[in-house]
């Protein structure tokens, strides 16, 4: 895991895929950074290959070291005085150090015969077969050559070495033949460095485990400083530079890992993920696929990368990856459901709000939908409801409408208990136009989860698009209460219609939906009440003017009471408030309006003192 966890088994939805994990995520996450030792190190090799470094008393330390010193082997009739002698004064040396204690010559000697082995046998190969029956954690091994006439032996391939790290190589040398003491002297001077490197390692490793960056860092370059090849520690720092929020620095650290080791797995996956996350697809496609090169037919290995590409950005490839494993295996219905849910994600990435699905997002969206059909022929009413739900959704977003409404139906026989199935389903009736259905289908929703969001918002604006304001008014009045939607926004809805009207100058539903807005006065902000009381104001006086015309004292009795409420309205602190921040034009005609209804009200008043 490098930038997120794993896919496997139950549904989470994000960033427009659908994500399947296995086991449990919180101790996943607990222990990533152990992992990442594991990965390194094994298991905490490192540690295990150092023992306790230091000067305690023996009384006081832990069991020492134990290291398995092979005689060197001697090669093309070498005198094998000279293997033995060194190695036995190596063991003599690595018994004098507080840490590691050498396995004696007649212990190895006796457990080589029981296979059948002689002291000479004992190659690298073989002693580390051989290793496990000691307990012993570390090897030296190697041989040597004879140059009889000069006298003199040279060490070729010698090592400390384990099955749990890379070797100890020891340089080649030319040693006269009685400078047996000095090599196993000078050898035990390169192992002590050896030690003393690996305890720097561990530091390293310690401070990333805790989360100390900063001195997690300094103990990497120090090691770094005198063993520059260091895979292990190298990939520890760019881990560190990954965990600080340096990407720049941990991709250029990986790529150095990679250059010494290409085949590094746990180098290629995380420059993989950080090349994808600093917007290099390209490369982050070409590190994963090397990876995938490695384990070509591993399954789980492969979505767990596409996985993390997708998490860090690039769901298109991540799609690629999981392709290049249905050509492998095509019946994979893991494979081909996370093949789905990438490939519409990559296809929301290009979707631009309202607007229809371009050529190549809808491309995408039709991969995805393909994948998901071969899967469902397969798995059926076993397919996660998450999957099922994102199916449906993509025949919608494809604006396949009746397919989507058929396997809706077809997938609520088996899952009717899902409440967002029901929801995606009075989607898509809506669409069709067929909103007495689709409304009913929210019903079901809601029966099955009253806490699921912005049912009745969605049904209230369902019933608007289509005239039924008053069939809405109530609906809304529920989504308010129930927290769905803010007042302000329900209130706007009603007065969003109550515009067209006003527009359309048709006053009488204008001033009916003003006030079906009006509702919430209550709980709206000040500023749009007393938007909606000018625009109240307004139609009443439009209504008004309209009624007076013919200036008679029926007329005049009608409106005088309707101009009077105008100029009222007009007064009204939160309306001034609202003409105060309006637009000039919204200025000039509040004034009008002002200004007229006190002349009207003066005619009619007129009027009704000559009628009677």
């Amino acid at each position: 895991m490098i930038g997120g966890r794993s896919p496997r088994g139950a549904i989470s939805a994000s960033r427009g895929y659908v994500r399947t994990v296995q086991g449990n995520p919180d101790g996943e996450e607990r222990n990533m950074r152990s992992w990442l030792r594991i990965g390194i190190v094994g298991a905490g090799a490192l540690a295990v290959m150092l023992g306790p470094l230091g000067s305690a008393p023996a009384s006081a330390q832990v069991e020492r070291i134990k290291v398995m010193v092979a005689n060197l082997v001697p090669i093309d009739r070498a005198d094998d005085d000279f293997g033995k002698d060194l190695s036995k004064a190596l063991r003599e040396f690595i018994n004098v150090l507080a840490s590691h204690q050498a396995i004696e010559e007649k212990e190895i000697r006796n457990e080589a015969k029981k296979y059948d082995l002689d002291m000479e046998d004992l190659d690298c190969v073989r002693s580390l077969q051989l290793s496990p029956q000691f307990g012993a954690n570390l090897v030296f091994c190697g041989g040597y050559t004879e140059d009889k006439q000069a006298k003199t032996f040279t060490l070729t391939g010698v090592q400390f070495t384990s099955t749990q790290s890379a070797p100890l190589e020891v340089p080649d040398k030319t040693y006269h033949e009685d400078d047996h003491e000095i090599a196993a002297q000078e050898i035990a001077a390169l192992f002590g460095q050896y030690t003393e490197q690996i305890r720097k390692a561990v530091i390293c490793g310690d401070y990333y485990d805790t989360g100390e960056w900063a001195s997690a860092e300094r103990n990497c370059l120090e090691v770094l400083s005198t063993a520059p090849n260091d895979t292990q520690v190298r990939y520890i720092l760019a881990n560190v530079y990954k965990e600080s929020e340096r990407l720049d620095e941990a991709y250029a650290e990986t790529l150095k890992v990679i250059e010494l080791d290409p085949l590094n797995e746990n180098a290629l996956q995380l420059a993989g993920w950080l090349a994808t996350k600093l917007g290099m697809k390209a490369e982050g496609r070409a590190h994963n696929d090397a990876y995938l090169q490695l384990n070509p037919g591993n399954a789980q290995i492969r979505m767990t990368i596409a996985y993390e590409v997708a998490q860090a950005g690039d769901p298109e490839g991540a799609m690629i990856l999981v392709e290049e494993g249905l050509e492998i295996e095509p019946d994979n219905t893991d494979l081909l459901l996370q093949h789905a849910s990438f490939a519409i994600a990559a296809g929301q990435a290009l979707k631009v709000e309202n607007q229809p699905l371009s050529p190549e997002a809808g491309q995408f969206y039709q991969r995805g939908s393909e994948s998901y059909r071969q899967a469902y022929a397969v798995l059926g009413a076993g397919m996660d409801s998450g999957h099922l739900y994102q199916m449906i959704g993509a025949l919608n977003d494809l604006n396949l409408l009746d397919r989507a409404v058929e396997l809706a139906e077809q997938v609520l026989e088996t899952h009717s208990e899902e409440a967002s199935l029901w929801y995606i389903q009075g989607i898509i009736l809506n669409k069709l136009g067929r909103v007495d259905e689709a409304l009913q289908a929210l019903d079901e929703a809601e029966g099955r989860d009253p806490r699921f969001p912005n049912l009745k918002a969605t049904q209230g604006q369902w019933l608007l698009a289509v005239g039924r304001e008053d069939d809405a008014l109530p609906v809304l009045m529920e989504a308010v209460e129930k927290g769905e939607q803010p007042a302000d926004i329900v209130a706007s809805m009603f007065f969003g219609r109550a515009g067209a009207a006003l527009q359309a100058k048709d006053w009488q539903n204008a001033l009916r939906l003003i006030d079906m807005a009006k509702t919430f006065e209550h709980e709206i902000t000040s500023r749009l009440l007393g938007q909606l009381d000018y625009y109240k104001a307004f139609s009443i006086y439009q209504i008004a003017y309209a009624q007076q015309g013919p200036q008679n004292l029926q007329t005049a009795q009608l409106t005088l009471p309707r101009f009077k409420e105008v100029q009222q309205m007009l007064t009204l602190p939160h309306v001034v408030d609202w003409v105060e921040g309006a637009q000039a034009q919204q200025k000039q005609n509040y004034q009008q309006v002002k200004d007229g209804v006190v002349q009207l009200i003066s005619i009619q008043e007129l009027i009704i003192r000559r009628g009677r």
